[in-house]
């Protein structure tokens, strides 16, 4: 994996994950990542709109790992680990957690989603992270939050990108190494939802229970009322206290 990014500013565009797209169709080595200070087009989870006015962190990442594209999901809690430690560097004492199965809350409310998308051999990680105050999103499950707004350390886009992108091929490299393992009990000591009742929606159905852990395939362990255990591999999930 290399070791640095090379990052391309774009004033406005669709979205950087298009960006990073229309680059790897071109043969664009790993690394190759792009910031977009609006996006017009952004997108979350599930075919989610993401709110992408300018003041945020709109970046995006290709990535052509050296691991077997079974182990590629571990990539979306690498991601989550190292934007974590980034926005908790910038908060303090502000508690900044992860939910599963890649968003982050500080203080509880939203400061950052990731999206990953791999196609052709190839890996896109989308981040959006919150800087300056952000309208409430209709809709959402948790109140969105921001760096200003919680009176975190005074940060550009530029500035947090170049640091993220450090630390997550940083730990990227590490991954490849070690596998998913030590990023697993580092995803649960940071984990926002450990015991909680929780309310997941999948594409047919919703299920309720209470956290139960995380599994060795990145799977949400859910232990439902009659006492079974069902594992969600995807879903939104949604914290009932």
């Amino acid at each position: 994996m290399t070791a640095t990014a090379a990052i391309t500013i774009v004033d406005s565009a669709t979205s950087s994950s298009d960006l990073a797209w229309a680059a790897a169709a071109q043969g664009a080595p790993s690394g190759t990542a792009y910031l977009v200070r609006e996006q017009t087009a952004g997108r979350g989870r599930r075919g989610a709109g993401w709110s992408s006015h300018r003041g945020g962190m709109y970046f995006s990442i290709l990535l052509r790992p050296a691991i077997d594209t079974r182990h590629w999901f571990g990539l979306s809690f690498v991601a989550a680990l190292a934007m974590r430690a980034e926005l908790a560097a910038c908060l303090g004492n502000v508690p900044v957690q992860v939910k599963w199965p890649n968003d982050i809350l500080a203080d509880g409310g939203k400061i950052c989603g990731i999206l990953l998308e791999a196609r052709n051999g190839a890996v896109v990680i989308g981040t959006g992270a919150n800087i300056a105050p952000v309208a409430p999103l209709t809709g959402a499950k948790h109140p969105a939050t921001s760096l200003q707004s919680l009176g975190g350390e005074q940060v550009t886009p530029e500035d947090l990108a170049d640091r993220y992108a450090a630390g997550l091929l940083s730990r990227v490299s590490t991954y490849e190494t070690e596998g998913f393992a030590p990023v697993r009990l580092e995803w649960l000591s940071h984990c926002a939802h450990i015991g909680s009742m929780m309310r997941v929606s999948l594409p047919d159905m919703q299920v309720e229970g209470h956290f139960d852990g995380l599994g060795a395939d990145g799977a949400l362990h859910l232990r439902r009322a009659d006492g079974s255990r069902q594992d969600v591999t995807t879903g939104d999930v949604e914290l009932m206290g």
